[in-house]
C-alpha cells in the first residue's frame, strides 16, 4: 500500500496563542481543524486553581477525616472479599 503525502497539511497555528502545532496523523490533524482545538497550554489556562483552593488542599487531615477514609477503605476490602467468595475465588 502507498504512503500518500501531505506536506502542506501537518502544522497548524493555535487559534488562542499562535503557536505551530504539529501532527504526524492525518485524521488527528482533521479532528483539531474540525474541533478548532488548542494546544495544551492554552487548554490548561482554564484550570487554574485559585490560592484559597490551595491553601484547603495543604492543611493536615483532621482526625475525623481521617477515620472516614480508614473506615471507607476497609469497608472497601471486606465487600471485595465477600465478592469474592461469592464468585468461588479462594486466596492461598
Amino acid at each position: 500500500m502507498r504512503k500518500r503525502h501531505w506536506n502542506d497539511r501537518k502544522n497548524r497555528p493555535c487559534p488562542e496563542c499562535g503557536k505551530r502545532l504539529t501532527y504526524t496523523r492525518k485524521d488527528s490533524f482533521d479532528r483539531a481543524v474540525g474541533n478548532n482545538s488548542v494546544c495544551k497550554s492554552c487548554a490548561q489556562m482554564d484550570r487554574r486553581v485559585t490560592m484559597e483552593t490551595l491553601d484547603k488542599m495543604k492543611q493536615p487531615k483532621t482526625y475525623e477525616h481521617k477515620r472516614k477514609i480508614s473506615h471507607s477503605v476497609r469497608k472497601w476490602w471486606i465487600d471485595k472479599k465477600q465478592e469474592d467468595i461469592r464468585h468461588g475465588i479462594t486466596k492461598v
